[in-house]
């Protein structure tokens, strides 16, 4: 399964995506799917971040094999690339823009 997560981006419409909106519905995703792929945002709204959720996988021991971080904001797409360099290296990271 693939995961995207974004509070304002239109989800992709190809079959095989789990798409949230916010932290806790990612967090849910990924509490009950294997994930292969996920493609991460920055902003997540109400003061929650991708980097939130990266930590919170780390934390729980979550291991997705690419991790894509589409987000436009730029100093949040380097800490969560450092982050997951610095934290998960058994995942691929790439920064490709949203073009879903």
């Amino acid at each position: 399964m693939k995961l995207f997560v974004d509070d304002m981006r239109p989800f992709p419409d190809e079959i095989g995506w789990a798409c949230s909106r916010n932290y806790r519905e990612a967090v849910s995703v990924l509490e009950r799917h294997d994930v292969e792929y996920a493609s991460l945002d920055y902003h997540l709204g109400a003061g929650e971040s991708g980097l939130d959720l990266l930590e919170w996988m780390y934390d729980n021991r979550i291991r997705i094999p690419h991790i894509n971080i589409h987000s436009s904001h730029p100093v949040g797409r380097m800490r969560m690339k450092s982050f997951i360099e610095r934290f998960m290296p058994y995942t691929t990271v790439t920064m490709e823009p949203y073009e879903y």
